[in-house]
């Protein structure tokens, strides 16, 4: 009996070192698809988050592009305010310089001072229209003839 019970005894060891064993390798076992889990989980929120950056920097750099485009267009816009206020302008001043040169006025004033317009009641003597010369050279018998 002394060896059975030293037996037993040398046995129980070996047998609580199984069960130890057999804990750490349900551990284990358990442990590996919790980790690849979470490891996995970890990716994924890592591409969410890569993801979401690249998604708002392209936001954040089409919004900066579309205010710069619209600052463009504002500068066009008032430049071409500027050209259309430049043209009424002209347009204006070329109205007054037309009323001006139309005016009866002025015709009449120029009718008198450069064309010789007279008034209807006044005595105007023409003088007498100045005949071309004619040479002695011109109407012979020598300009007949071709030389």
């Amino acid at each position: 009996m002394a060896t059975a019970a030293r037996h037993a005894r040398a046995a129980a060891p070996a047998l609580r070192r199984e069960q130890d064993a057999q804990v750490d390798a349900r551990t284990y076992a358990y442990r590996a698809p919790r980790t690849r889990r979470r490891a996995a989980q970890r990716s994924r929120l890592t591409r969410t988050f890569v993801a979401f950056v690249a998604v708002l920097t392209v936001l954040a750099v089409g919004r900066v592009a579309l205010s710069f485009a619209v600052v463009q267009k504002t500068l066009q816009t008032d430049a071409v305010v500027r050209e259309e206020r430049r043209v009424s302008d002209k347009n204006d001043q070329l109205e007054g310089t037309l009323a001006d040169l139309g005016s009866s006025i002025r015709i009449r004033h120029i009718a008198e001072s450069q064309l010789g317009l007279v008034d209807p009641g006044s005595h105007v003597s023409f003088p007498e229209p100045l005949l071309p010369r004619t040479t002695a050279s011109q109407t012979g018998p020598e300009t007949a003839s071709v030389r």
